[in-house]
C-alpha cells in the first residue's frame, strides 16, 4: 500500500492535471514546463472564479481521501460533494462544508438527483478480485462506474475524471486490466465535453510531475479530437478501494 507522501503526490497530480490539460499537448513523454508550473497560481485563481462544483466517487478509499484533502486545500471548487454508500465522518474544520450524498449502488437510478448540478466529477471507485470475487469486482469497477458516469452526464457534468490503471486494455487476458479498459471505452462513448483518464503506475521509481502529461503515440493518435486525455503513471499507486 502506498504511504501518505505518495498518496498526497498522487492527489496533487490529479488536481494539477485538471488545470494543465487546457494547454496544447507538447508531445509524448513531456512534463509541464517551468512556465506552466509558474502559471499554476494564476490558473487556480481563474478556475476558482468560475465557481464550479465537483463530486467525488470513492472518497472512502485511500486515493479518494487524498484527492478530497487536496481539493479542499486548494479551494478550487465552490461546492464539493461526496457520493458513496455511507456517510463519512470528518473532524477537521476544513471538511465542514463538504456535502454528502448516500446512495445504493445497486439502485443508482433511484439516486439520479445526487449526480445533478456538478461541473466536474472524479471517480475513484474500485475494488479487487481478492476482496470481492470476480463477479463483485466487475460489478464495482465496471457496472457501478459506468452507471455513475451515465447519471453524471445526464445531470450536466462537463468534465469526467476516471482513475483507472496502468496497462488498462479491453483486449487483455487479465480480468483486472480488461475491465479497466472496457470501462474507459464505455465512458468515452458518453461524450463528455472533457474526459480525463488517469492510469496509476505500480511503483515509486518515477517522479509524479515528470509523468504528468505522458501519453503514448497510439493513444495520442486515437484521441485526435482533443476531448479525451489519457495520462499514464500520473500517480504512483494502484487504484485502492
Amino acid at each position: 500500500m502506498a504511504g501518505p507522501a505518495a498518496l498526497s503526490a498522487a492527489a496533487a497530480a490529479l488536481v494539477a492535471a485538471l488545470l494543465l490539460l487546457r494547454r496544447e499537448d507538447p508531445g509524448p513523454g513531456a512534463g509541464p514546463s517551468m512556465a506552466e508550473t509558474e502559471a499554476l497560481s494564476k490558473l487556480r485563481e481563474d478556475f476558482r472564479m468560475q465557481n464550479k462544483s465537483v463530486f467525488i466517487l470513492g472518497a472512502s478509499g485511500e486515493t479518494g481521501r487524498a484527492l478530497l484533502k487536496e481539493i479542499l486545500e486548494q479551494g478550487l471548487f465552490s461546492k464539493v460533494t461526496l457520493i458513496g454508500r455511507r456517510k463519512l465522518t470528518f473532524n477537521e474544520e476544513a471538511y465542514k462544508n463538504v456535502n454528502q450524498e448516500v446512495v445504493d449502488f445497486e439502485k443508482l437510478e433511484d439516486y439520479a438527483s445526487a449526480f445533478q448540478g456538478h461541473d466536474v466529477g472524479f471517480c475513484c471507485l474500485g475494488t479487487t478480485r481478492a476482496k470481492a470475487g470476480a463477479e463483485g469486482f466487475v460489478r464495482v469497477d465496471r457496472d457501478y462506474v459506468l452507471k455513475s458516469a451515465e447519471l453524471a452526464k445526464a445531470g450536466g457534468c462537463k468534465h469526467f475524471n476516471l482513475v483507472s490503471s496502468k496497462g488498462a486494455d479491453k483486449s487483455s487476458n487479465f480480468l483486472y486490466l480488461q475491465v479497466k479498459g472496457e470501462v474507459e471505452a464505455k465512458v468515452e462513448e458518453l461524450k463528455f465535453d472533457r474526459y480525463s483518464v488517469f492510469r496509476p503506475g505500480w511503483g515509486n521509481e518515477i517522479p509524479v510531475v515528470k509523468c504528468l502529461a505522458q501519453e503514448s503515440k497510439a493513444e495520442e493518435l486515437k484521441q485526435r479530437n482533443g476531448r479525451v486525455r489519457i495520462l499514464t503513471q500520473v500517480c504512483l499507486i494502484p487504484q485502492i478501494p
